[in-house]
């Protein structure tokens, strides 16, 4: 379809990002051979680009750089090199080097297969953050069907998918309940769902509105699994905001992205009206059920990571401390940087 709305040019914007980055990468590739520094090179690339995978260091600066002054372009590489929004930097995450005093174990790495924006990726991404453990972060495009369906036991393209050393892992929280169980990591970390009800009433209040806030937003920032067009495409087409108007695929859901644009104002303000109930479900910055880390905060944090996306959202101090503080504690970024 053409059209001419904010969403439509933030997405050919999007495109000509990947391409200025990609030639980037290509120049960038001599530079870092004549200067006698190390290059990565990966046979296999998960983001389908022709760049090279060799990053040099002042390629790195200077997109950080960029990004801090609000260019925040997607740099795509090869298998070895994920990235990831932090706080409007672009940040590298170097397969099995997340941090310093992550802990493995002898053999391969589990390979952990997300979308960013994914709440339920969220979920398992964050008990591996919280436990420290080294693995191998692989971000999917988002019109990549046959990766996630030849691994997934009843060929579904759904994420996230883990594969420990070709024991494949679906669904998040018996992904979270395995890794939390094995010994190798020590002790489990948390404590079970309280059973609580207020925060999914308060998420179901405001899920039509969040639909139409979010989808829009997601293809216009630059995340991973959104690098391409058709990947974009792909989202919006699978996604329509309202199932009563729209079926999959149908062409129209473009256009309802763009007037849930135009729509942003009103629906952030009728968020504002509620978003302060959430102060008094979350017991500290630390937990958001008495007691300590429990699944509370697995499904709570992957819920609201995605508010921080966008902008003029008024959360309340509680709120925005326990997502500055989990954001740390799980090295899962926050979007706050990037909001649209």
């Amino acid at each position: 379809p053409v059209l001419t709305g904010p969403f439509q040019r933030r997405q050919a914007q999007a495109e000509q990002h990947v391409g200025r980055d990609n030639k980037e990468m290509r120049v960038a590739t001599p530079i870092l051979a004549a200067a006698g520094a190390i290059a990565v090179i990966v046979g296999l690339s998960t983001l389908r680009t022709t760049s090279s995978s060799a990053i040099s260091s002042s390629l790195m600066m200077k997109t950080a750089a960029k990004a801090a002054i609000g260019a925040r372009r997607p740099l795509v590489s090869g298998h070895m090199n994920k990235v990831s929004p932090d706080m409007g930097v672009t940040r590298l995450q170097h397969v099995g080097a997340m941090a310093a005093n992550w802990q493995t174990s002898p053999g391969p790495l589990d390979k952990v297969y997300v979308y960013d924006h994914c709440p339920f990726c969220v979920r398992v991404r964050m008990i591996y953050g919280l436990k420290k453990i080294r693995h191998d972060l692989i971000w999917l495009q988002n019109d990549d069907k046959e990766t996630p369906m030849s691994m997934h036991p009843k060929q579904k393209k759904v994420l996230p998918i883990v594969d420990k050393a070709g024991k494949i892992l679906i669904e998040s929280l018996d992904i979270v309940e395995a890794i939390d169980a094995d010994p190798k990591y020590g002790p489990p970390l948390l404590l079970p769902a309280s059973g609580r009800t207020d925060i999914d009433a308060w998420v179901k209040s405001t899920k039509t509105l969040m639909g139409k806030l979010s989808r829009p937003r997601y293809v216009q920032t630059y995340l991973p699994e959104f690098a391409f067009k058709s990947a974009r495409d792909a989202f919006v087409l699978n996604h329509p905001i309202d199932k009563t108007k729209f079926s999959k695929g149908d062409q129209g859901i473009f256009q309802e992205y763009e007037e849930a644009l135009k729509e942003s104002d009103e629906l952030i303000a009728a968020v504002n009206a509620k978003i302060l109930e959430v102060e008094n479900m979350i017991y500290s910055p630390e937990c958001v059920s008495p007691g300590g880390l429990s699944y509370d905060d697995i499904t709570f944090f992957a819920r609201f990571r995605g508010f921080t996306l966008i902008k003029g959202l008024k959360m309340g101090p509680r709120l925005t401390e326990y997502l500055n503080n989990m954001s740390a504690l799980s090295e899962i970024p926050l979007y706050t940087g990037m909001a649209v």
